[in-house]
């Protein structure tokens, strides 16, 4: 029974062990307690390839909440097909505003939202429709939700920024700041 157990069950846990060894040494290396970077910026599409004229126009709109309950210096930029930046700013009718300018930088408070507007084939040319967003973090940190949606004759298709979950965001530190939190350690 002993010369079984040596012959059979001895080899195949050694076995096993090579085989999950490497994969243990492949883990993260950074140290307990130490977090990820947080993102500068995230980007995000927009479903706006559709059919676009006077007679079948494309709304689109977008939200973007702050989570925190500290300001938050964010820009949120869109962008043409041809990667060329979009800065129209948006419309308010029908109670839907737009308070957000694209590629300009500003503060929206804690617990805030900002909005934007755009119809594109009666208010904008369909040539200068966009097909993606970024939101980035100017200065320190934020804590953001977002999302929007294109409507084409009544057909909603939403704008999901994260799956719908809150993203943290931060500012890479300018080298004053990092040298200045370098100096607190």
């Amino acid at each position: 029974m002993k010369s079984k157990l040596n012959k059979v069950l001895l080899p195949a846990i050694a076995l096993s062990l090579m085989i999950m060894a490497p994969a243990i040494a492949e883990g993260p290396s950074r140290t307990a307690g130490q977090q990820q970077p947080l993102l500068e910026e995230i980007a995000f599409q927009l479903p706006t390839n559709n059919y676009c004229s006077a007679e079948q126009s494309l709304d689109f709109s977008f939200q973007l909440s702050n989570a925190g309950s500290t300001p938050a210096d964010i820009t949120v930029s869109f962008y043409q097909q041809d990667g060329g930046k979009f800065t129209t700013e948006g419309t308010s009718y029908q109670q839907i505003g737009s308070t957000i300018i694209p590629g300009k930088p500003f503060t929206l408070k804690g617990n805030a939202t900002g909005l934007y507007h755009i119809n594109f084939g009666n208010h904008l040319n369909c040539n200068d429709r966009i097909y993606l967003g970024k939101i980035s973090v100017n200065s320190g940190k934020a804590s953001l939700l977002a999302r929007g949606w294109v409507n084409m004759k009544g057909a909603v298709q939403n704008i999901e920024v994260n799956g719908n979950q809150t993203f943290e965001l931060a500012a890479v530190p300018t080298t004053s700041e990092a040298a200045a939190a370098k100096a607190e350690k």
